[in-house]
């Protein structure tokens, strides 16, 4: 971030990857929800940090670390979520499983994780969200082509398309 804040994943002495903060020469083991590792992806400008990690259950889900806190993001029904981005308001995007086992986007509003649908496909992903809540990803279509980039802007996913020519 622009404090000069950096996050990312280390290996600790038991072998186990955990999501770390550097800041001023000093790198911090956030930890984890329970399980044996997490890998954290994204830094807001508050110092808010997102992305996964094991639980005790083994399964693996989405967190938002703030101030020494790991809060369990939860999912869309499924075992497995993932958090990739995280804007100044504190929303949070990735990807879950719903309870079919279908990965959907989501956007996590700092109560609620809500699934951002697909582009008509069986399964899509969010990577990153800017301040004005633009959502951008990669979606399955309704014939079934994957790695169609989307941005989901006030509750509609919009088809970017692909530089690929299928």
């Amino acid at each position: 971030n622009d404090g000069g804040q950096v996050v990312g994943s280390s290996y600790t002495p038991s072998t186990y990857y955990h999501a770390f903060l550097w800041e001023a020469g000093k790198m911090v083991d956030l930890g984890t929800l329970g399980g044996n590792e997490s890998h954290a992806y994204d830094i807001s400008a508050a110092g808010q940090i997102v992305g996964y990690s094991d639980t005790v259950g083994g399964d693996v889900h989405a967190f938002l670390w703030n101030q020494g806190v790991m809060t369990d993001l939860g999912t869309l029904g499924g075992k497995e979520s993932h958090a990739f981005g995280i804007n100044s308001a504190g929303e949070v995007v990735g990807y879950s499983d719903t309870a079919s086992g279908v990965e959907h986007a989501f956007l996590w509003d700092g109560h609620t994780m809500n699934d951002l649908g697909t582009l008509g496909g069986a399964g899509s992903r969010a990577y990153d969200i800017n301040d004005l809540g633009q959502v951008v990803g990669a979606s399955y279509t309704s014939t079934n082509e994957w790695n169609h980039a989307f941005v989901w802007e006030k509750g509609a996913m919009v088809d970017l398309g692909t530089l690929f020519l299928f």
